[in-house]
Order: C-alpha cells, then structure tokens, then sequence
C-alpha cells in the first residue's frame, strides 16, 4: 500500500508531484465520458494559461468558476490550484437557471468567468472543450479583496438567510485540513474515490477531492446524485471508498440488491439514521460520519476503526488541529455525567480569514485565526472526546417552558411508515408556543400510501406531547438549495399556507 503524504504541499507542487511521480503519474480523474490523467494535465494546463492570456483583461483579480460535477470542472480545479488562482468556486448555473428560477451569481470583483459545461452536454467533445475563459462584463476592482497574501478560495455559504455572503480561506489551508482527513481516513494512492457529491462545495471539494489529490488517488466525479447512475458508475470504475450524502445512501439501499463491499463511505450533511446503518454496512462496509463547514472545512470525523455505534451516535472525534468546546446555554438539555452540551464553538489555525459581504457593495468582515468560531449548532462533547451534534441551535425552539430540537422531531416522523424524509419548521404560534409543522417526502412505492394523521398519531409513541408536531404536510419533492441542503425558508412559506 502507498502511504499518504506526510506534508501537505502547496497547490504547484502537489500537480507537480502527480504528474511527475511514476507511480501517480497514471492516476487520473473520470466523469465516465472522459479520463484525464495526472501526466496529462501539464500540457492542458498550459493550454489554459494560453486561454487566459488570450482572454486579456484585468489578470491580478480573482475569478470566478462556475463548476460542472465532470471531468472538465476537475481540470478546471486543478488549473487553479496549480496556478495559484484566487478563485470564486460556484455551481454551473447558467443553465440550471433557466429551469429553476435561481439568478446567476458573479461576484463583481471577479475579473474573469470561468464557465464548465455539464460533461453530457458535450459528450463528443474533449474535456478543454467544456472550459470557457471569458472578461466577466460586470467587474469592479474591490478594495475588500485586497490584503491576503493569498491564493485564497471563496465558498458561497448556503444562502438559507441573510445577504450574499462567502467565506474567505487560503489554498493552503484547505491543503492542511484535507490532509487531515487523508490521515483520519488512512487514503492512500491505491484507494479509488468515488466522488458524487458537488466538488465546487465544501464537503466535495475539502473533504473529498482535496484528500484525494494529496494522496494521489485515481477519482470519479460523474455520477453527481443520481443512484441509478452511480451503480453505472460503480460497475465501470470500481471505487473502494465513497462520499456520499445520507439520501444517496438510502437510495442505495432502496436500489441496489446485491452486497459490494467498500473499505469506507463518507457521509455528511445530516445524521445517519439508525435504519440506514443498520442496511447499510453489513452489505456495503463501513459508514462514518463528518461535520464540517464551508467557514472551518472538515472538523471532526469517525475513523475507519470506531465501533458501529460510535459512528452512528457520533460526528467522530476532532481532526488534528483542531480544537471544540461547547458553550453551556442554560437551555434544557439533559447532560449525562461527563459530558458537556449547549451551542459548539470551534478554534483551528487552518480556518477561514472570515467573510465577503454584499450590502451594496463587498466588505470584508475579518476572523481572527485565534478567535473562536460559533458554529450555530448544538452538540455533546462526551467524556471520550466525540462531538454529538444534536441539531442547529437555531433550529430548536421552545414549547411549555422546555426545548425541542427539530432534528429529534425529525428523527421520530421519519419513522413512520412510508416516509422518506422530514424537515420540520416553526410557523406561526400555539398556546404550547411555536406551531411545529412536520414537512415529509413520502415514498413513492409505500403501501398504503402514508396519511398525515397516521404520521402524526405515530409520533405520541416516540416523542413528548410538547415535541409532538401541530400539523403534518406530504409533499412529492423538497426544495433544496444550489448546495444539495433542503431550503428551509421555502419550507417554511410551504408550511405557512
């Protein structure tokens, strides 16, 4: 077995690295249209820095890079790394916008577009056929981009609330956190990544593309949500490791019939439910669970090596580094002997520099890298030092005088027959407090088909008569977010009506 690197290089002399080692040099990254391998990408770098120059404009400021889940929005990734760019990373939305109504985001202090077609949309052409490099018409040279020694990388945070707002983190430090993972996880160059979450966000690009460049592995980013292409994909490539989001993991279930083994999957975005794992692993291996965010990167994460319910019940432990604490609320959370809960508060040298907000035009609001972080979640810190998250604090409300976390409430809809997936919301009021409406996407094959007062009645038996929610709503589909996360703003006017 190839061991993992034990620094963590700069983004050229990673490229160089793989692209010159014998051992790595055949190692490349798929969609399953098109291959690209780590010896090529020299020459396609070369031909992109030719694009660029030719391009013209104004070539010292960032740019922004509008990402296809492919091969050729890897290349484009990798380009800028190697080149030491400071990049926009964005969800390719020029054509998703026309379906969806969401508007096309360009910073203005972005010189340069960096536009990735969808792999199938040009299944005959070449990978550097896909990639664009255009003058983006709405530039302004911003004094809130200045002052970094940089690269640095912006990351759109999940647009849930609030003003347009991107959190500022060097290349560099997200090299150091994704080395962590590779050291959490034991990745080395003869692992083959599976990578179908988005690699323009955070949990793709930090968690799994990084790690998996640092440690030399061949990856396969094509299959993006698709469970029916993923198996397609699986067949062809043949991965040993996997990130994926716990609705794929439970699509996979639902489809896949046969056992195939994975030394470990990745999941992150939400717990993993006691049903999934219980499916789960002992047909495809084990399931660990990562919290992170696009602010601080990957922050804690379950090894290889924990017990079954560790990682069920459990984000893991702390990845090198890094350092959490939890800040005691007075609010009614039970506390067993040992442990510690209330809203999470996280420290690490390789966290962000702090955000890029719009309010008429982009300001930075700086981070000091000594300062705590407010997570906004709630957690456990247990006696042998794992992080139980229990749920956003901004997400739990109260009801006759005691806390209700909507993450439990969810937890005990989910369970009903029938049911899929559950977002739970406040909207409008009880004499309890908050009216809780339960928000569920139903299973299109269950038999009989679920009814909300079936739902609701199942949760008396799981839940206290306060938690128990006000009203339940079926639905045939949730609204997301560009980042994959349910939108729970849109949810909550669903519920209001």
């Amino acid at each position: 077995m190839s061991r993992p690197p034990l620094l963590a290089p700069d983004g050229p002399a990673l490229l160089a690295r793989l692209a010159g080692e014998p051992g790595l040099r055949d190692h490349a990254v798929t969609d399953g249209l098109h291959t690209v391998s780590y010896a090529e990408t020299t020459a396609l770098f070369a031909e992109l820095d030719h694009r660029f120059a030719k391009a013209g404009g104004a070539p010292g400021h960032p740019l922004a890079l509008e990402c296809s889940q492919s091969t050729a929005g890897a290349l484009a990734l990798l380009w800028v790394l190697a080149r030491r760019r400071d990049v926009v990373l964005l969800p390719d939305l020029g054509e998703a916008s026309k379906e969806t109504g969401i508007p096309r985001f360009i910073p203005s202090f972005c010189a340069h577009v960096v536009t990735v077609a969808a792999a199938r949309a040009r299944a005959a052409a070449a990978p550097m056929e896909a990639i664009e490099i255009a003058v983006h018409d709405g530039f302004v040279a911003e004094p809130a981009t200045a002052g970094f020694a940089g690269p640095d990388l912006y990351l759109r945070t999940s647009g849930s609330t609030g003003l347009p707002k991107l959190t500022r983190m060097s290349h560099q430090k997200w090299l150091n956190n994704a080395l962590a993972c590779v050291e959490r996880w034991g990745l080395t160059a003869d692992d083959r990544l599976s990578v179908p979450v988005p690699i323009f966000h955070s949990y793709g690009f930090g968690a799994a593309f990084l790690p998996g460049l640092l440690a030399g592995t061949s990856m396969d980013v094509g299959s993006g949500g698709n469970v029916l292409r993923y198996l397609e994909r699986e067949e062809a490539f043949d991965p040993n490791v996997a990130f994926l989001t716990p609705a794929l993991c439970d699509m996979f279930l639902t489809v896949r019939k046969t056992l195939r083994p994975y030394r470990l999957v990745v999941t992150a975005g939400d717990k993993i439910k006691r049903e999934t794992m219980a499916g789960f692993e002992p047909r495809f291996g084990p399931l660990l669970n990562l919290y992170g965010s696009a602010e601080m990167g990957a922050v804690s994460a379950a090894s290889p090596t924990d017990p079954a319910e560790q990682r069920l019940a459990t984000a893991g432990y702390p990845l090198a580094g890094i350092e959490l604490e939890v800040e005691e609320t007075g609010d009614a959370l039970e506390t067993a002997a040992g442990e510690r809960a209330g809203r999470l508060v996280c420290r690490q040298q390789n966290g962000s520099a702090g955000y890029l907000i719009h309010d008429g035009a982009w300001r930075f609001e700086p981070r000091g890298d000594a300062e705590w972080f407010g997570t906004g979640d709630l957690a456990k810190i247990r006696a042998d030092g794992y992080v139980e998250i229990l749920g956003r604090s901004g997400l739990s409300v109260k009801r006759d005088g005691l806390l209700v976390v909507f993450a439990d409430v969810e937890m005990a809809v989910e369970k009903a027959p029938g049911i899929r997936r559950a977002v739970v919301v406040a909207a409008g009021e009880t004499r309890r407090g908050p009216r809780l409406v339960a928000v569920c996407l139903r299973d299109p094959e269950a038999e009989p088909p679920p009814t909300p007062d079936a739902i609701r009645r199942s949760c008396f038996d799981l839940l206290p008569r306060y938690a128990v929610p006000d009203e339940v709503k079926i639905v045939e589909a949730l609204p997301t977010l560009p980042s994959g996360k349910v939108d729970r703003r849109a949810i909550r006017d669903l519920a209001a009506t």
